[in-house]
């Protein structure tokens, strides 16, 4: 299982290809035919970049937790599924999402690819600098949430 960490920045460019930083492909890579999913975030403007291993996970327990016979839930399932694309990432990293989800995301040029786990997000670099947490939250949070007591 990956654990995607840190952040980088990179450009769009014309044709809106992105290339995904060097720290991130031998890890997003798990298969041979380099197939990544690309997922609208359903909380913030951003979009997350699965490897497979990663993804069938997502997929199983959304799966787990959902009835396609409850109409509400058929409903979500719908939305779900319209909300992420399968590509192929070319052998140097390089990945072409559709415009309409850099649209969705507000990513016009300027981007930064921040790693969280089992997954990579993309953002506009205006709007990462403007959600992500400032060290004092961060220090607060972590000794709230944690304790404070992680000696690992």
């Amino acid at each position: 299982m990956p654990d995607f960490s840190s952040h980088y920045n990179a450009t769009i460019d014309d044709k809106g290809r992105v290339v995904l930083p060097s720290a991130y492909k031998r890890d997003m890579i798990e298969d041979a035919d380099r197939i990544v999913y690309v997922e609208k975030d359903p909380y913030e403007a951003c979009l997350n970049i699965y490897p497979l291993s990663s993804w069938s996970g997502r997929i199983s327990l959304i799966k787990s937790r959902l009835n396609p016979n409850d109409p509400e839930h058929n409903s979500l399932l719908d939305k779900f599924y319209q909300n992420f694309v399968k590509i192929n990432m070319a052998e140097n990293g390089r990945l072409n999402v559709p415009n309409s989800f850099y649209e969705w995301a507000g990513i016009v040029k300027e981007v930064v690819f921040s790693g969280q786990g089992d997954r990579v997000r993309l953002w506009n670099a205006e709007t990462y600098r403007g959600v992500i947490m400032p060290d004092e939250k961060y220090s607060q949070l972590f000794r709230n949430i944690l304790g404070g007591n992680i000696n690992h």
